[in-house]
């Protein structure tokens, strides 16, 4: 005999009766083990990176006074004061008698009065010997690093302290000696702020079983002979790949 009409609608409605407890049943337990923490979670971020507070801290590099002045014995002096009564020589290669803590170490500027004024100390020299103002250095120092000095007047060089918003207060430009030391400019090693970790980036350490550092600045050398090179395994690649070229 066939089933009646109504089996069928009687299967359907204790299908929906016990999705009705189901559901909220799974919902619920689903809802503990959540609140139990079973699985935590684990970020793929790594933890920020501990900046050192030199790394970001405001104050200049160097404070030189830009006027033409020296601290003496608790006094202030300026420059012509002394320079006045006593003449400079003409120029030579003569060990300082005074000034005698300065090391000049400016690359080819070995010269006193390429930036100083031969006459008026209280001042430095343009290349006409026109007079360039105590706190004006940055004109001394464009004489010759044109393209650098360029650069300093658009903001990519150097350094600015105060407001990006002008409207919101004072934004100063740090002069050239306020960072390099003008007798020697190059700065001395300074240890590098530590690196950012971000997912992009990936790993910043080193891996350990590096047998040796890659330098991408050399790998034209693995084309040399054996004898031009002084690594290993830059040779061995060398003979590797002579082998394919001539079997």
């Amino acid at each position: 005999m066939g089933k009646s009409p109504a089996e069928p609608t009687m299967t359907f409605a204790r299908v929906d009766q016990v999705r009705a407890v189901a559901v909220p049943l799974v919902l619920f337990v689903l809802a503990g083990l959540l609140a139990t923490g079973p699985w935590p979670f684990v970020s793929p971020v790594a933890p920020a990176t501990l900046v050192p507070v030199w790394a970001t801290d405001p104050t200049p590099v160097r404070r030189p006074t830009l006027k033409p002045e020296i601290q003496l014995a608790g006094f202030t002096y300026r420059c012509s004061d002394c320079h006045r009564l006593f003449p400079s020589p003409a120029e030579t290669t003569r060990s300082l008698t005074q000034h005698a803590h300065i090391v000049l170490k400016h690359g080819i500027n070995t010269r006193c009065f390429n930036c100083h004024h031969l006459t008026n100390r209280d001042v430095y020299v343009d290349d006409w010997g026109r007079e360039i103002p105590a706190d004006q250095p940055q004109l001394v120092c464009a004489k010759c690093h044109g393209p650098v000095y360029r650069d300093w007047l658009h903001g990519s060089h150097g350094r600015s302290d105060g407001y990006w918003d002008t409207m919101r207060g004072p934004q100063a430009r740090r002069k050239c000696i306020e960072c390099h030391d003008p007798h020697q400019p190059p700065f001395p090693p300074m240890p590098p702020a530590p690196p950012p970790n971000t997912l992009r980036m990936g790993g910043q350490t080193r891996r350990e079983d590096e047998h040796r550092a890659e330098d991408p600045l050399r790998i034209y050398r693995r084309m040399l002979a054996p004898d031009q090179g002084d690594d290993a395994s830059i040779s061995d690649d060398y003979r590797a790949m002579s082998a394919e070229v001539d079997p």
